[in-house]
């Protein structure tokens, strides 16, 4: 049986949204916020960033922890713990026992997963493992670090 998390991502891989923005839109989820600007820009990671480079998960996890911590406006600072967050989800990125120890990038997790990486494609949905599983290292990081998902910062 799915649960909800898995339902939805499949359900927006099928919507043909790509790994980096579904990571996304599970965060603006939990946050209560829409921002289509935000998901379009996203799709500049799909496929890492269409040559196969950093994983769009990753990369998705990685803008989604610079939604919480990061400087968005002019009188804003970074929280103290932007850049940790950063290299720890990268660190875990880099060895997670779903996958092994791999190269963060598109092209090696398409290989190690017998596939064949093709640009055009979308590989969420083959990839719905490996987006739930970043999706809920950073809810993690952020909680272990008493930053509190549903609240983020301050709108612009």
């Amino acid at each position: 049986m799915l649960d909800e998390t898995q339902v939805a991502v499949l359900e927006m891989a099928a919507k043909g949204y790509s790994c980096a923005q579904i990571v996304v839109l599970l965060g603006l989820r939990v946050l209560g916020r829409e921002n289509p600007d935000l998901i379009r820009s996203m799709a500049g990671l799909a496929m890492g960033a269409g040559c196969g480079d950093l994983c769009g998960a990753l990369t998705g996890g990685l803008c989604l922890l610079s939604l919480h911590t990061s400087k968005g406006l002019e009188d804003e600072r970074p929280l103290p713990q932007a850049r940790t967050l950063i290299g720890a989800l990268i660190k875990w990125f880099k060895f997670d026992e779903l996958k092994g120890e791999v190269k963060p990038d598109c092209l090696r997790i398409f290989e190690k997963n017998g596939q064949t990486f093709d640009a055009a494609a979308n590989p969420a949905e083959s990839c719905a493992d490996l987006v739930i599983h970043t999706w809920q290292k950073v809810m993690s990081l952020l909680s272990e670090n008493q930053i509190d998902p549903t609240q983020g910062r301050q709108e612009s």
